[in-house]
């Protein structure tokens, strides 16, 4: 008798993972919590004063639990409670990127993704002028495209003008000069990179300290062999994935408060946006891409073995299952070679908030075309060579 041969079950897990248990792991908590940390430490006279700090968190106008979780993490940190607020507060002062986002948070979506594309057209604005700049070329009223560019860059610049450090740099000037205009950048560059390490603190010292009660009725009996995680915190491993037998991948970068700003790991960033013919070419702005960041901060890259695998063994069953992940286009290059596998059956966990509720799915369905394209998803989702599901998540509470 022949013995089937199973291959491995891989859980890939995006942010709505950590929402779906209960973790303020949002950009807009992210940003509220910058905020709470800049009107802490404001007024130098109440910095160490944790009575002032405890007033502030808990005024925190948000959800009462995560509200106590914050208290308890500030009540718990002790003799480094100083220490961890001043290194937010040095990473968050003056932060061009933290002072644009907090100006237009309630306008963004709720998602990273969101957060993620508006950095992707600050950014290719920002190109569009230097092109112009470098090519010398006045920028006249009425030439489209390139005078809405010239605005989103004013737009986001002007934030900068009591900004030290560039407080005496000319920004009428800059938009002609591209000397000017490359130190301007540079500051963008650098405060992304201090924004990340603020956002690693955040998750390391207070997300991955939230007690979280109850398991996911779709996650607990998955049992994975492998765990790929585009989260920076350790939700999964520390509620699930107390086995050692599980192998992880955190491709983005893994939070550890023992990291500075500059041996950071994390991954924030945008999608590649230029032409193939310009993309060896351009590369003022590659600091700020994901693909670029993966290389420089040297994530781990184990999937790439298991897809390998997968492709070895296109006889043995593989099972793959997606819960809390958009699918954007942004991480394309990854989804597209664990899915587009004849061998691998996958199963994509939609959030809902009723029984009929299918507005997510129809977001996942647009997505996923953009990923794999739409007559491979034809394919993939019925017929004899279907390989994809989509699966409602339970509902709370339901039996």
């Amino acid at each position: 008798m022949d013995i089937e041969i199973k291959g491995k079950k891989i859980l890939l897990i995006g942010n709505g993972f950590d929402l779906a248990h209960g973790l303020p792991t949002s950009y807009s908590f992210f940003l509220d919590f910058c905020d709470k940390i800049k009107e802490t430490l404001l007024f130098p006279e109440f910095s160490n004063d944790d009575e002032w700090k405890k007033d502030i968190i808990l005024n925190w106008d948000i959800d009462n639990s995560i509200k106590s979780k914050l208290y308890e993490w500030d009540k718990n940190t002790n003799n480094n409670l100083n220490k961890l607020f001043i290194e937010i507060y040095d990473n968050i002062k003056d932060n061009i990127w933290i002072n644009y986002f907090l100006n237009i948070r309630y306008t963004l979506g709720k998602n990273w993704i969101d957060f993620e594309s508006e950095i992707s057209n600050i950014i290719q604005a920002f190109e569009c002028i230097r092109d112009n700049i470098e090519r010398r070329e006045r920028i006249q009223q009425g030439e489209g495209s390139k005078v809405i560019k010239l605005e989103v860059v004013k737009g986001f610049v002007n934030i900068s003008t009591e900004i030290e450090g560039l407080k005496e740099l000319d920004l009428e000037d800059m938009y002609t000069n591209l000397k000017l205009f490359d130190v301007y950048i540079k500051k963008m560059t650098v405060d992304l990179d201090k924004l990340i390490r603020a956002l690693e603190i955040y998750i390391s010292e207070f997300i991955n300290k939230i007690e979280v009660l109850q398991k996911n009725d779709d996650i607990k009996d998955i049992n994975p062999d492998c765990v790929l995680s585009f989260n920076y915190s350790n939700t999964y491993e520390r509620i699930y994935g107390q086995s050692n037998k599980i192998e992880y991948d955190y491709i983005h970068g893994k939070a550890d408060i023992t990291n500075n700003v500059n041996t950071c790991n994390l991954v924030l960033g945008i999608d590649e946006y230029l032409e193939e013919c310009d993309r060896d070419n351009k590369l003022e702005f590659l600091p700020f891409k994901k693909f670029y960041q993966r290389i420089y901060k040297s994530t781990d890259s184990s999937y790439m073995e298991w897809v390998d695998e997968i492709r070895q063994n296109s006889e043995c069953p593989y099972e793959l299952y997606i819960f809390g992940h958009s699918l954007d286009k942004t991480d394309k290059d990854v989804l597209e070679l664990l899915i587009c596998n004849d061998n691998v059956q996958t199963k994509i966990y939609y959030h809902r908030k009723s029984n009929d509720d299918k507005k997510e799915l129809g977001k996942l369905i647009r997505n996923l075309v953009r990923v794999i394209g739409a007559k491979e998803l034809i394919r993939r989702t019925g017929g004899s060579h279907k390989t994809i599901e989509f699966i409602p998540q339970t509902l709370p509470g339901a039996d």
